[in-house]
């Protein structure tokens, strides 16, 4: 028998008690934490550039690291549709840390269809679910919460989804 975490039964409680789309602040700080969950299995779209300065060659000539990285075959990190990638699931994410929820799922689900071969559709099929349950709808999220754990059951997250489905039903 599946034993239902802390995170999951909070859930449920608060779903069962809370009318459909009210926020209750236990219900605000829930979801909190799994946006940043979620976040934090997300690449941003800006990573940090740093201009440490190093000392290279026989004469000591100055560096800066960015001068220093070896290019990688298959990096993408700096390729402009990656780059989009990841800003149109920040703003996604921007959306829902803002509260508007109907918007945020809708900028998943448009993500989604823009996407479906990225490797950060999962992410927005996780964000998609989170967005739906905030907004009170359970069968869609349990819906993509399932479709998330059937297409990718190794994601980090997947545990989270397993939790918020057990949650959901």
């Amino acid at each position: 028998m599946k034993r239902i975490s802390l995170v999951a039964s909070l859930l449920a409680a608060l779903l069962a008690a809370a009318p459909a789309g009210a926020q209750s602040p236990a219900m605000k700080d829930l979801l909190g934490n799994l946006w940043a969950r979620l976040r934090a299995a997300t690449p941003r779209a800006n990573p940090a550039v740093a201009t440490t300065t190093v000392t290279a060659g026989l004469r000591g000539a100055e560096a800066t690291e960015s001068e220093l990285k070896p290019y990688w075959r298959g990096d993408r990190e700096q390729d402009p549709a990656t780059l989009a990638e990841r800003q149109a699931m920040e703003s996604a994410q921007a959306l829902a840390d803002a509260g508007n929820y109907a918007a945020a799922a809708s900028a998943f689900d448009a993500f989604l269809q823009a996407n479906p071969r990225s490797t950060l559709a999962p992410n927005a099929q996780f964000g998609g679910a989170l967005a739906r349950a905030a907004l009170g709808d359970r069968a869609r999220a349990s819906a993509a919460l399932e479709a998330f754990l059937k297409q990718a059951p190794q994601h980090p997250l997947a545990r989270d989804a397993e939790q918020a489905l057990a949650a959901l039903r």
